[in-house]
C-alpha cells in the first residue's frame, strides 16, 4: 500500500512539475508572439507613413511637372509672338533698301522721288516702333525663359526627393527582411 501511495504521490508531484514548467513556456511563447505583433504593428505604421510621404512627393512631382509644361508653353508662345515683329522689321528694312536703291539710281521722276521719300520716312518710323516692340518681346522672352529654368530646377528638386525617398524605402525593406 505504501508503494501505491508513494507512486500516486510521485505521479502527482511529477504531473505538477510538468504543469509548472509548461506555464512558463506558454508565457514565453505568448510574450514572444506579443513582441512580434507589436513589431509588425510598428512596421505597418512606418510603411503607412512612408506610403503617405511617397504619395505626397509624387503629387508634388506631378504638380511641378505641370508647372514646367505651362512655363514651356508660355515660352513657346512668347517666341512665336516675337518672330512676327522681327520678320516685319526685316521686311521693312528690305523695302527701305529697295527704295534707297531706286532713289540712288536716279531713274525716278520727281513725283516718284517725293513718293518714295515719304514712303521711306514712313517705313523708318514704323521700323522704330517695330524695333521697340521686338525689344519688349525679347525682355518678355527672357523672363519666360528664366521662369522655365526656375520651374525645371524645382522639378529636379522634386525628382531628387523622390529618389531619396525611394532609396530610404529600399533600405528599410532590405533591413526588414
Amino acid at each position: 500500500m505504501k508503494r501505491i501511495v508513494f507512486a500516486v504521490a510521485l505521479f502527482m508531484t511529477s504531473n505538477g512539475l510538468c504543469q509548472t514548467s509548461a506555464v512558463p513556456k506558454e508565457q514565453d511563447t505568448l510574450l514572444s508572439l506579443l513582441a512580434e505583433v507589436h513589431q509588425l504593428r510598428l512596421s505597418i505604421e512606418a510603411m503607412t507613413v512612408a506610403s503617405q510621404r511617397a504619395q505626397i512627393a509624387l503629387h508634388a512631382l506631378q504638380m511641378q511637372d505641370a508647372a514646367v509644361d505651362r512655363a514651356l508653353q508660355r515660352l513657346d508662345n512668347v517666341r512665336n509672338r516675337c518672330k512676327e515683329p522681327e520678320e516685319r522689321k526685316q521686311h521693312m528694312a528690305a523695302d527701305i533698301q529697295h527704295l534707297e536703291s531706286i532713289l540712288s539710281a536716279g531713274t525716278a521722276t520727281a513725283i516718284e522721288v517725293k513718293s518714295f521719300q515719304e514712303r521711306e520716312a514712313q517705313l523708318k518710323s514704323e521700323i522704330d516702333a517695330v524695333a521697340t516692340e521686338a525689344s519688349t518681346c525679347q525682355v518678355t522672352e527672357a523672363e519666360a525663359s528664366s521662369q522655365l529654368r526656375s520651374e525645371q530646377a524645382k522639378l529636379a528638386d522634386a525628382q531628387d526627393r523622390i529618389d531619396r525617398l525611394d532609396k530610404t524605402l529600399e533600405t528599410l525593406s532590405v533591413a526588414g527582411k
